[in-house]
């Protein structure tokens, strides 16, 4: 019993200073501690955004089966065919954070297919100038206007057929350099990218030592009344990957005038390098004026691409099958009016990729050329009509009227049925 009351003596006795310390703080202390608390908290908030855009989508296509650009082919991987279908175009998320001249960003794609993995990276910019930024990570390829143009406000459903092909997923993992001219410049609208990338197409782990090199140089302009706007851009991709053991193939003509594939003795040296070198010209111009704002605009494509008997795709494995060296090129063109001050937008777009301008379509599939379905120039006239139902939902109704050359493949000795229609809703947040 003396242990207990000596106990509570001593805890009385320690008490007393911290009440005292306690009854110094007023109410005023108390709320400035807590707005202190609350501010800093809202700050920490401030640096996190979270943004994306859905794209749920109906389709229908002339015949089932058909293989289309127009978000994937008409046919499940267990081999039945259709032609409509309810799909998931694109589900994005968006993770951003910025803390002084440093950014974080985590991207992510979410559909019926499954959940990938897109911009995802750390950028920093220098603190003194506020014009170089070195961005390393997961970052879509900075090349022409349209690839480097988001998905949520570009005025058609999908990318030009050469842009898909060559970039089929868009993005690459390597290091970019940005230089951008600021405002007080005499130069502002100027800007430069400059990267360094594995060249693996799509999002796949590196598969060999090679890198490649792509740089864009782009300048805009708008005037004083801000009705009028223009830019134009110049774009270079150097790169490649290594053959291995399997043949190459190159077109060659022989005695009789033909154009034909020939493949390579030299397998035994598998450091052959498979090139992939692209060279673009981009301008885009609109006008604000009584009927609305016209925009036009327009890139054109040339270049080397190796690829298979079957695809041009730049791919996301190692080769296993005879690589065939082509020259291509591509183009397209856009005509965007906006009706008014309404709601509604009018699209017109034309492109066309020939993956083989070497040889006609005549000559495509010819007995001894080796020439196939991945020689065959594809043109597409799409034309579709764009409602803004409010600041976060717009509806898109698009057709892509798809024209294939008359070859002697198998297949496509006349134009095949692949047009698509597409009724997409989305919604920004």
């Amino acid at each position: 019993m003396k242990a207990i009351i000596t106990l509570l003596g001593v805890l009385l006795i320690v008490s007393k200073p911290l009440q005292a310390q306690e009854s110094t703080e007023t109410p005023l202390d108390t709320l400035t501690r807590s707005v202190s608390s609350l501010l800093d908290d809202y700050n920490k908030s401030k640096r996190l955004k979270i943004t994306g855009y859905l794209q749920p989508q109906y389709q229908y296509c002339d015949s089932a089966g058909a293989p289309s650009f127009a978000g994937g082919d008409f046919a499940t991987t267990a081999g039945s065919p259709y032609y409509s279908r309810f799909m998931m175009r694109r589900g994005r998320f968006k993770f951003e954070y910025n803390h002084e001249n440093v950014q974080y960003l985590c991207n992510i794609d979410v559909t019926e297919k499954a959940m990938a993995m897109r911009e995802t990276y750390v950028r920093v910019i220098d603190p003194w100038l506020n014009m170089f930024s070195l961005t390393m990570g997961l970052l879509q390829d900075q090349f022409g206007f349209e690839l480097t143009q988001s998905s949520s406000v570009r005025e058609t459903p999908e990318r030009a057929r050469y842009t898909q092909t060559l970039f089929p997923v868009e993005r690459d993992l390597g290091a970019f350099l940005s230089m951008l001219m600021p405002r007080s410049s005499p130069l502002f609208g100027l800007k430069v990218d400059v990267a360094v990338m594995n060249g693996v197409a799509g999002v796949n782990p590196e598969f060999d030592s090679n890198k490649d090199y792509t740089g864009r140089v782009q300048y805009s302009k708008t005037t004083k009344n801000e009705k009028v706007q223009f830019a134009m851009g110049v774009s270079g991709y150097y790169g490649g990957y290594r053959i291995g053991k399997v043949k190459d193939y190159n077109l060659t003509q022989v005695s009789n005038g033909d154009m034909v594939f020939k493949t390579s003795s030299d397998t035994g040296f598998v450091n052959r390098l498979a090139k992939r070198v692209y060279g673009a010209v981009d301008a885009q111009f609109s006008i604000d004026w009584p009927m609305g704002i016209t925009t036009l605009r327009a890139e054109y494509i040339q270049g080397q691409q190796p690829g298979t008997d079957a695809s041009n795709k730049s791919p996301s494995v190692p080769p296993t099958s005879g690589i065939y060296h082509r020259l291509f090129n591509g183009s397209y063109f856009y005509f965007i009016q906006n009706i008014g001050q309404s709601r509604f937008q009018v699209v017109f777009k034309y492109d066309f990729y020939d993956p083989n301008v070497k040889i006609a379509g005549t000559e495509v599939g010819k007995a001894g050329s080796n020439t196939k379905m991945s020689d065959i120039r594809f043109d597409t006239y799409g034309f579709g009509v764009t409602a803004r139902i409010n600041t976060n939902v717009k509806l898109v109704l698009y057709y892509d009227l798809v024209k294939n050359e008359k070859t002697l493949v198998t297949g496509y000795t006349s134009d095949i049925k692949d047009n698509v229609f597409t009724c997409r809703l989305q919604f920004r947040f």
